[in-house]
């Protein structure tokens, strides 16, 4: 049901805004001209959600530097902290444990898109971007008998016993790694002007990205301290062709 009306929600207002339209759209252009800025979110009428608009969950804006050509910028910041407590602190065989976990990411796209003439509302357009993006990653846990830090990534770590007696086993993994990620992307859209100042539009892209994981540095101090040795040379390269999930929603200013 919510689908629904979001949907109507939707119909209704591109009627009013055809129907405000109507007695000047014969004389006024509808598209952007040099010096206009415009935004967007992605609407997916199937999930009932809006979110940013590109596959890197950016924020995104154009500016046009004339009618036909348009200079692209996407950015994205994301940060996470986190602090856990756990254990018990008595009795015999008392255990405690803390882990403290960081991360901050950034990414960049730059780009620049040409419009074709189109129609009087349909805009398409093809493009160039450019992204790059890094993450940071830092751990610090104590279990009482020794503290370890990280530097580049997260560890998970399993504590385990043989039969019932002691000691405890660890076994380690790296769970969040810190990266370098850069990436060309070509991609080809439109943009339908419903209104004066407001579009929808779809987008498409083909594109290679490459992300190289950095190596986790590890330092770890007190008793019975394990002697952990990471060593990383890990990256991915992604190259082929992918839709912006959803339809973009988007106003000029």
């Amino acid at each position: 049901m919510k689908k629904l009306f979001l949907c109507i929600a939707l119909a209704i207002v591109t009627f009013c805004a055809n129907a405000q339209e109507s007695q000047t759209a014969e004389t006024t252009d509808l598209k952007p001209v040099k010096g206009s800025f415009s935004t967007e979110l992605n609407f997916n009428p199937f999930k009932g959600n809006l979110s940013f608009n590109n596959v890197l969950n950016q924020v995104k804006g154009r500016y046009f530097i004339d009618s036909q050509l348009a200079l692209r910028l996407g950015f994205n910041v994301n940060t996470l902290d986190s602090n856990s407590n756990y254990g018990n602190p008595y009795g015999a065989q008392a255990s405690y444990n803390s882990d403290k976990r960081s991360s901050t990411s950034f990414g960049l796209n730059i780009g620049i898109e040409k419009h074709f003439k189109g129609t009087k509302r349909l805009s398409p357009y093809v493009g160039l971007d450019v992204t790059w993006g890094t993450k940071s990653a830092k751990q610090e846990s104590n279990n009482g008998s020794y503290a370890t830090s990280v530097k580049n990534g997260w560890l998970e770590i399993v504590y385990y016993q043989i039969g019932t007696s002691l000691p405890y086993y660890t076994t380690t993994s790296v769970v969040q790694g810190a990266y370098n990620r850069f990436g060309i992307t070509a991609v080809a859209g439109f943009d339908f002007y419903m209104a004066k100042n407001f579009f929808l539009g779809y987008e498409f892209n083909l594109g290679y990205s490459k992300i190289n994981y950095k190596t986790p540095e590890v330092k770890v101090t007190g008793q019975n301290v394990p002697a952990p040795n990471y060593y990383s040379s890990n990256s991915i390269s992604k190259f082929g062709t992918s839709l912006v999930n959803g339809i973009r929603v988007g106003y000029v200013f």
